[in-house]
């Protein structure tokens, strides 16, 4: 997980003996429907159990033994161990302590219900532990020492226009984590995705982002990136991120902060610049608006417009701003939409930010 620090000694997980269950049944190829049935329990149930929501008995134990081989007394001892490392990480976890009532009140919660990451309940306890849940931690200071410097997770676009809220740009990080574990990828290769950027910048002239995302997706990830789109909640003004959900899993992941055609890829491939320059560097750092731009920012921009429009036919820009006509054979030319186009017409004031928007394609996401 991008966001773990390495250098932690203190534990801040328990490992249910349902981990090691699943470790084992994978290595002797047993099916989980058959554990269950040979425990006596439902598939629900059994899932609970490998969850360590469900107590691991001398009963269950015994047909372990007799399903997997390691001993009835080798699995009471992981549950008990279980329970006692569960005991030790939950002490403390008190929806009406200060401090987790001030870490509930600076989470984007409301909005976070909204969108399914969290499920509402009433039961001041269990919001909270759903929370922690969601965060995959099991306490405020595992909490605090996953999460505390998210400038060290990812290379950040951001936006003056925006207020910075760290706490709803960690709960945008780790939905973004959960939804590239879903996007089965190969292993990453950053000459292959650098050789594909090409073949991407064709679908910025596809309209709906129902049609070209999962194009974008399935590209990306032969290359080893897991492409996610995640909505961000208030107070989180990044626009990208990039950073590495294992050894071999690249993932870039976008906000729908921006709904036009150019804005929208440009932070695609100024996050996707960041992969190609940057990944063997320490340098994924959160750039924000109260600072000079890092060299690596400026790396990155530049990257992303020369991926838009190449080199040669940027010097089109200004005789191409005159007239519509030259702005759309331009377009044709660089292989890019109209409003990627207009966007760099106006960012380098060829054009005025009220002209020519009509040609930018307007996105709606899912949920807008």
């Amino acid at each position: 997980m991008p966001m773990r620090a390495e250098a932690e000694f203190a534990p801040m997980w328990a490992i249910p003996p349902g981990r090691t269950i699943s470790d084992l049944m994978k290595s002797r190829g047993v099916a989980s429907t058959h554990l269950a049935r040979s425990v006596d329990m439902s598939d629900d149930d059994f899932g609970s159990l490998l969850e360590g929501r469900r107590a691991l008995t001398v009963q269950i134990a015994e047909r372990l033994e007799a399903e997997l081989g390691a001993s009835a007394g080798f699995w009471l001892c992981r549950e008990e161990q279980y329970r006692e490392q569960l005991a030790q990480l939950t002490d403390g976890v008190d929806p009406d302590n200060d401090d987790y009532q001030a870490w509930l009140k600076s989470l984007p919660l409301k909005q976070m219900q909204e969108l399914g990451w969290v499920e509402p309940t009433n039961d001041k306890r269990e919001k909270l532990r759903r929370c922690l849940a969601f965060f995959d931690v099991p306490n405020l200071d595992a909490w605090l020492r996953t999460y505390s410097d998210v400038k060290g997770a990812a290379a950040f676009r951001t936006s003056e226009t925006f207020a910075e809220d760290e706490v709803a740009t960690a709960a945008w990080l780790r939905l973004g984590e959960l939804e590239a574990d879903k996007i089965k990828c190969k292993p990453w290769n950053p000459s292959l995705f650098a050789e594909q950027l090409s073949q991407i910048r064709a679908l910025t002239t596809i309209p709906n982002p129902s049609e070209f995302l999962p194009k974008l997706q399935r590209i990306c990830a032969e290359a080893g990136v897991a492409v996610v789109v995640v909505k961000a909640p208030k107070g989180c003004r990044a626009s990208g991120a990039t950073f590495f959900g294992g050894p071999d899993k690249a993932v870039l992941l976008l906000s729908v902060r921006y709904l036009s055609d150019d804005q929208f890829w440009f932070s695609f491939f100024h996050e996707a610049g960041h992969l190609v320059l940057h990944w063997d560097a320490d340098l994924l750092i959160l750039e924000t608006s109260d600072g000079p731009m890092s060299p690596q920012e400026d790396e990155a921009n530049k990257f992303a417009t020369e991926q838009l429009i190449p080199p040669g036919l940027q010097a089109r820009l200004p005789a191409a701003s005159r007239s519509l006509k030259g702005i759309m054979r331009l377009a044709r030319d660089a292989g890019v939409s109209y409003g990627i186009i207009v966007g760099q017409m106006q960012f380098r004031g060829l054009v005025s930010q009220r002209n020519y928007n009509s040609l930018k394609n307007r996105y709606k996401w899912n949920g807008d």
